[in-house]
């Protein structure tokens, strides 16, 4: 089976307030937005820099001649990536901007392949260690639309919208597409429709799932999907009954457009967070089968 992930290990963390050579330290943070505490490149757009053993084992040039090269995180089993991917890494995640940068001997033999020394931007900080598993993850694009009257008339704060897209960078998901919008049902089809044809890999909808008449969502949904994925919804309302007896009052549905997925999740911050805890382990599988990436369940490779 094709895995939708690469993994790896951090092999050393390393700073420096200078630039220059930067030392191994017992551990490193990285700061959303920032870079690496501590470092002469946090703040600039090479906030974190990241480099594969790999080409050690290609290169020509002694180890001992290598000191002057290393990176912030310098890792093993992952040998390539390019602009745009994300990894995850502690419970750090960081996106490629750039890729390569040449280094000389003082032969003055280039002694860097480019493919091996990236840069990126930290989308969530955190602590980064030796030993920690370094994660590559297929970067998919997600939609999210908020169901609310209140929060589409700038009377209440979307906090749920916030919760979607710090927990879907779990699974290599950036924010490509976001909207709230009134309970409205024609509205509701029409934002899942222009998501699902900008190309979004996951459409997520908060809110409009309970029982009152202004509570479309699932209704608005039912009218773009063409395949039932009936599991999701029922696992939810399962395990969410587990916390509160309400969340079986959830009307909530997912389905499958083209090769796109469409989940309703709850309205408030805390039943997303939870909702999407409970479904997030099958959701990579579950894509990577959509798209294609990987064999279907039970199937043997």
């Amino acid at each position: 089976m094709v895995s939708i992930t690469e993994k790896g290990r951090v092999l050393s963390v390393n700073v420096s307030p200078y630039r220059g050579v930067k030392y191994p330290v017992a551990e490193i943070e990285l700061i959303k937005g920032f870079g690496v505490k501590g470092d002469y490149h946090a703040g600039t757009e090479r906030q974190v820099s990241l480099f594969s053993i790999e080409y050690l084992r290609e290169s020509p040039i002694p180890p001992s001649e290598l000191r002057g090269f290393v990176e912030n995180i310098t890792i093993d089993g992952i040998s390539s990536a390019k602009v745009g991917d994300i990894f995850k890494v502690g419970n750090a995640v960081i996106k490629i901007k750039f890729v390569g940068k040449d280094k000389k001997h003082s032969s003055g033999r280039p002694y860097m392949v480019s493919r091996y020394g990236w840069f990126g931007d930290v989308l969530r900080g955190g602590m980064v260690r030796v030993g920690d598993e370094i994660r590559k993850l297929r970067s998919l694009k997600i939609g999210v639309i908020v169901a609310s009257d209140k929060a589409s008339a700038g009377e209440r704060e979307d906090l749920s919208g916030k919760v979607i897209e710090e927990k879907i960078m779990e699974i290599g998901g950036e924010v490509g597409c976001y909207a709230i919008v009134p309970d409205d049902i024609e509205l509701i089809v029409s934002k899942i429709k222009e998501f699902i044809e900008k190309d979004c890999d996951i459409v997520f909808t908060s809110g409009g799932t309970g029982w009152s008449e202004r509570d479309v969502t699932p209704e608005a949904t039912l009218r773009v999907i063409e395949r039932f994925v009936p599991g999701l919804s029922e696992i939810m309302r399962v395990e969410g009954f587990r916390k509160t007896p309400f969340a079986i009052l959830s009307r909530g549905v997912a389905g499958i457009v083209g090769n796109t997925l469409v989940v309703n999740l709850p309205g408030s911050p805390k039943g997303v967070s939870e909702s999407l805890d409970i479904i997030m382990p099958a959701l990579l599988h579950g894509i990577g089968v959509l798209k294609g990436w990987e064999k279907e369940c039970g199937k043997k490779a």
